[in-house]
């Protein structure tokens, strides 16, 4: 996990996250749980993983399925069209009339704005 020359590479948040595929919420149970590695101070407000701690924990995981077939790829078929197949011409969209209160839209129920208080429940308006 060293590069060639010697040092040892911190992975940021990100990378950890594509690496292992937990969400940041799992990951801090996790080391609260004392199952995933603990970060490392690189600086003052910022943390990184050692990658060879990753790798371990990723490792740690089991083996990967290799031992599972693998689906065959599926070839997409060329579209034909069907010669059984009508297509219906399209229908015409009905003008509007010109005439008043034609074409409005119908009114919906207007939402409430303000807070439902079931009866029996505090009211905290601030």
């Amino acid at each position: 996990m060293a590069h060639d020359d010697g040092l040892e590479r911190f992975l940021g948040w990100r990378q950890v996250r594509d690496l292992t595929g937990l969400g940041r919420t799992t990951a801090w149970r996790m080391r609260q749980a004392g199952d995933f590695p603990e970060p490392v101070p690189i600086s003052p407000g910022r943390v990184a993983w050692r990658e060879r701690d990753i790798a371990r924990w990723n490792e740690s995981r089991g083996p990967t399925p290799e031992s599972e077939p693998t689906a065959r790829p599926v070839r997409p078929t060329p579209h034909r069209p069907r010669e059984d197949r009508v297509i219906a011409p399209a229908t015409p969209k009905p003008t509007p009339s010109l005439s008043p209160g034609a074409g409005k839209p119908k009114s919906r129920p207007r939402r409430r704005t303000g807070p439902v208080i079931a009866e029996g429940q505090l009211g905290f308006d601030f």
